[in-house]
C-alpha cells in the first residue's frame, strides 16, 4: 500500500481501477517548403484553425448545457487565442511566407515564443492556467494539421479512476460522470480548469501529485480521497473497508438529506445556526440550493479576473453579480471584493518583485492601491444590489484605518451612482473579513464600523501560527484546533455579540463537521462552507445540545494543544459525532 499526497480539488471518495490517459505527443514534421507551397501551407493553417474553432464552439455549447455558462467560459479563452492575429496567426503566417516553413513547424515555433512570454509572468496560478490553455490549443491545431483525430475520453470503460499528467478542459467537461469514478492528475492546482470542471461534475479529484505517472500502472486499484487530497495505491483490506463504509455513509446522508434539507440547523436545545454556501462560480448557486444553503456567505470574485485574458469591466462584473443576486433572492449574497495578490495580476498590472506575496500587496491593499480597479468593482456590486439582497465584504483588513479607507471609497462610489441616477441598495451592508490577528485583536473597534464580521479561518490560522500551509515541511503545524486560534475566534464572536452584529465563519473550519461543532460551542451563529459539506454539518448540529457544545468550547480555550482539544471532543461528544469523524480522530 502506498499513499500519495496532492491537492484536494473536488470532494468525495472513489475506489476503482486506473485508466491511464496519455494523449498523442506533439511531435512535429519539421521541413522547409518551396515558394510554390506557401499558399497551400497557408490554406492548411487556416483550415486547421477554423476546424478547431468550430470544434471548440460545439464543446462550449455542450458544456454550457450540461454544467453551465460559467464553466463554458473557459473555452472562450481558447477561442480568443485561436483568433489572435497579432500573437498567433500573423507570426505563423510570416514564418510560412518568409522562412518557408511548413504549417506545423511554423505553428509550433509561434507557440514556443508565446510560452516563453508566459514564463516571464509572475504568479504561479495565472501562469499555470494560461500555459495549460496554450498547450490545449496547440495540441488541437497540430493534431488537425497532421490529420490525427484525438478520440479523447469519449469511450472510456465503466468505473475507472482517470489518471493523467493533465487534462484539457474539453476532456474534463465532456466526461461521462457515470463511467469516471475519480480523477487524479500530476499537475494542476485547486483553481485549475480541471479542478473547476471536476467540481461542477462532482467527480472526486486530486491534482498536483508530482511524478504521479511513475507510481501507477493501468489496472492498479486506487482510492481517491478528494476531501483530504490523498491517493492510496493498492490499499489493504482495512483501508478498503474504512473507505467503503465512508462511501456508504455519504450515500446514506445524501439519501436522507432530501428530507432534512428544509429542516433548520438547530441544536437539541433550540439554538439556531445558519448554514450558508461558499462559491466561486455562479453555476454553483444551484448546488447551494440543492444542499439547503440559507444564503451565499462568500462569493469569491477572483475567478472573474483569473479566467479572462483581460480585466473584467464594469458591465461584465455587473452581469455576473446580478445573475447571482437574482438567483439567490430573497436570500442574501455576500460579495467579497478582489482577494488576489498583485503577483496573480501581473499580466494586467505593473508589478515590483515581492519576496513574500502573502505579506505583500494583495486583497484590500491592492484595491486601495489601484482605485481604478476598486471603483469599477464597487460600482458593479452596488448596481447589482438593486436586484437582490447583496452585501459587500472587504478581505485582509488589518485595522480600523484600512476599513475606513475602503468604506470611504464605497461612499464616494455611492455618491457617484446617485448623481448618475443609477439605482442601488442604499442600505447595502458592509462587512469585514477577520483573517489577520491584528483585526481580531481590534475587533471591538471594527465592530463600530462594520455591519457584520466573517471569520476567514484559513488565513487566520496561517498568520497566527506563522505556518505556510503549502509547505510540506511545516504543514503539520497548521492546526485549526490550536488554543491560540480558538481564543482569537472566541474574542471576535464575543465582540460581535456585544455590538449586536452577525459573526459567521467562512473558512475551511466551517465545513468540517467536528470543527463546526466547536465553533457553535464558541458562540458563532452562522457557518459558510462548500455546499456539499452542509448535510453532515447540519446532521451533527441537530444531534447535539448547545449547552454541551458551550462546555466543550470553554474547556478547549484552556487546553495545551489541538490534539488535546480533539481528544476532549471525542470524550464529550462521542455519541453525537459521526463514525467518520470518530475514525478520523482515531487516526
Amino acid at each position: 500500500m502506498e499513499r500519495l499526497n496532492g491537492i484536494p480539488a473536488s470532494e468525495g471518495i472513489a475506489i476503482g481501477s486506473v485508466f491511464l490517459y496519455d494523449p498523442d505527443d506533439l511531435s512535429v514534421d519539421y521541413r522547409r517548403i518551396v515558394p510554390a507551397d506557401v499558399i497551400p501551407q497557408l490554406k492548411r493553417l487556416h483550415d486547421a484553425i477554423a476546424t478547431v474553432s468550430e470544434d471548440l464552439k460545439v464543446v462550449r455549447e455542450q458544456v454550457e448545457e450540461n454544467i453551465g455558462n460559467d464553466h463554458a467560459q473557459i473555452f472562450d479563452v481558447h477561442l480568443m487565442i485561436l483568433e489572435d492575429q497579432v500573437g498567433l496567426v500573423g507570426p505563423t503566417e510570416m514564418l510560412i511566407k518568409e522562412k518557408f516553413l511548413n504549417a506545423e513547424h511554423a505553428f509550433w515555433l509561434t507557440f514556443q515564443n508565446l510560452r516563453k512570454q508566459f514564463e516571464t509572468i509572475q504568479g504561479d496560478q495565472f501562469r499555470e492556467r494560461n500555459t495549460a490553455d496554450l498547450l490545449s490549443v496547440e495540441k488541437r491545431v497540430l493534431a488537425k494539421l497532421r490529420n490525427q483525430e484525438n478520440t479523447g475520453l469519449s469511450d472510456l470503460p465503466h468505473n475507472v479512476v482517470l489518471v493523467a499528467r493533465d487534462l484539457e478542459p474539453a476532456d474534463t467537461a465532456l466526461l461521462d460522470a457515470d463511467r469516471v469514478l475519480g480523477i487524479v492528475t500530476e499537475i494542476g492546482g485547486g483553481t485549475s480548469h480541471t479542478a473547476i470542471l471536476a467540481r461542477g461534475l462532482e467527480i472526486p479529484t486530486v491534482v498536483g501529485i508530482g511524478a504521479l505517472l511513475n507510481h501507477l500502472r493501468p489496472g492498479d486499484q486506487v482510492i481517491v480521497d478528494g476531501r483530504r487530497g490523498r491517493v492510496i495505491i493498492d490499499p489493504n483490506e482495512a483501508t478498503l473497508g474504512y473507505y467503503r463504509q465512508e462511501i456508504e455513509r455519504f450515500r446514506e446522508r445524501a439519501a436522507g438529506f432530501e428530507h432534512a434539507r428544509d429542516l433548520p440547523a438547530e441544536t437539541l436545545d433550540g439554538v439556531r445556526v445558519f448554514l450558508e454556501a461558499n462559491i466561486e462560480l455562479p453555476a454553483e448557486v444551484e448546488s447551494a440550493r440543492v444542499y439547503g444553503a440559507e444564503g451565499i456567505g462568500l462569493y469569491r470574485t477572483e475567478y472573474l479576473y483569473l479566467s479572462q485574458s483581460r480585466l473584467p469591466d464594469e458591465e461584465a462584473q455587473f452581469a455576473a453579480y446580478t445573475r447571482l443576486a437574482e438567483r439567490i433572492a430573497p436570500q442574501h449574497l455576500v460579495i467579497r471584493t478582489l482577494d488576489l495578490g498583485g503577483d496573480k495580476l501581473a499580466h494586467f498590472l505593473p508589478m515590483l518583485p515581492e519576496t513574500n506575496p502573502f505579506l505583500g500587496w494583495r486583497a484590500i491593499r491592492l484595491s486601495l492601491g489601484r482605485l481604478d480597479l476598486f471603483r469599477v468593482q464597487l460600482r458593479a456590486i452596488l448596481r447589482a444590489s438593486a436586484q437582490g439582497n447583496v452585501k459587500v465584504m472587504f478581505p485582509l483588513v488589518s485595522g480600523v484605518a484600512e476599513f475606513q479607507q475602503a468604506k470611504a471609497v464605497l461612499v464616494d462610489v455611492q455618491d457617484e451612482l446617485r448623481s448618475e441616477g443609477i439605482a442601488f441598495d442604499e442600505d447595502c451592508d458592509v462587512g469585514v473579513m477577520i483573517e489577520v490577528p491584528s483585526a481580531a485583536l481590534v475587533a471591538d473597534q471594527l465592530a463600530q464600523e462594520a455591519d457584520f464580521f466573517s471569520i476567514g479561518t484559513n488565513d487566520l490560522i496561517q498568520y497566527t501560527l506563522a505556518v505556510d500551509r503549502g509547505n510540506e515541511q511545516v504543514a503539520y503545524l497548521f492546526d485549526p484546533f490550536h488554543p491560540a486560534v480558538l481564543r482569537l475566534i472566541k474574542h471576535v464572536i464575543d465582540v460581535g455579540h456585544e455590538h449586536q452584529i452577525p459573526v459567521t465563519v467562512c473558512g475551511e473550519m466551517a465545513g468540517d463537521p467536528c470543527a463546526s461543532l466547536l465553533l457553535v460551542g464558541l458562540g458563532v451563529t452562522g457557518l459558510s462552507m462548500t455546499p456539499r459539506a452542509m448535510a453532515e454539518v447540519k446532521q451533527m448540529i441537530r444531534k447535539t445540545s448547545f449547552a454541551t457544545l458551550q462546555q466543550v468550547g470553554e474547556a478547549a480555550l484552556n487546553m495545551v494543544g489541538g490534539e488535546a482539544v480533539l481528544a476532549h471532543l471525542k470524550d464529550v461528544l462521542g455519541d453525537s459525532l459521526s463514525e467518520t469523524m470518530m475514525a478520523e480522530i482515531e487516526v
